[in-house]
């Protein structure tokens, strides 16, 4: 009887600590689940809102609901995004390079400097956005800046693909180039949306 008892207790013991997993591990506490419906909000308002919430979702619990953390986020995740197209096209440019295909060469070479550019007009971004949260420089001129960086920062991602565009042959660099480069413009033409939608003067 005894051992019967001790079973039970057992039994009782592990079926009261399971039926709290739930309640502690397996639920977010609302305020997550608020952040994360701050961050899809705000993503809806892109042109690619489901490339913009997937890069953005994990990072929702720093966000929180902060317009300007959320820029920021997404300029600096713009910045990886520039880094490694530049990363990408430094290695075509130096294949390129190797095997004399000079055309392509110039063109490559073009690009890489456009792309360092980039990256440094969404580095710029963020240094005036992290004025704005100081309260540094005005609102206004904070936003305007921001704004201005970051389309210059579209635009030289276009002058690189249109270089391609204008030139037969190479259709696997081409390609390549496209790709990348296509890539990088959602990110950056969303991280775009984000600051003209939830930054105001």
């Amino acid at each position: 009887m005894s051992r019967f008892m001790m079973i039970l207790s057992l039994a009782l013991i592990v079926l009261i600590s399971s039926s709290t997993i739930p309640k502690t591990a397996a639920t977010p506490p609302a305020r997550y689940q608020n952040y994360k419906t701050f961050v899809r909000t705000a993503c809806n308002s892109t042109k690619y809102p489901t490339l913009c919430y997937n890069s953005l979702s994990s990072y929702s619990s720093t966000i929180k609901s902060d317009p300007i953390k959320l820029c920021i986020t997404s300029l600096t995740i713009n910045v990886q995004s520039a880094n490694n197209a530049t990363s990408v096209l430094s290695d075509l440019f130096k294949k390129a390079k190797s095997t004399s295909r000079r055309g392509v060469m110039m063109i490559l070479e073009d690009c890489v400097e456009e792309m360092k550019d980039t990256v440094d007009e969404l580095k710029q971004a963020i240094a005036e956005l992290k004025k704005l949260k100081g309260g540094g420089n005005s609102k206004q001129e904070c936003i305007k800046n921001v704004r201005t960086w970051v389309s210059s920062a579209l635009t030289d991602e276009g002058t690189c693909t249109d270089g391609f565009e204008e030139r037969k042959g190479n259709v696997e660099t081409k390609k390549t180039v496209k790709k990348t480069v296509s890539e990088l413009s959602k990110i950056t033409c969303n991280s775009l949306a984000l600051i003209t939608n939830y930054l105001r003067y």
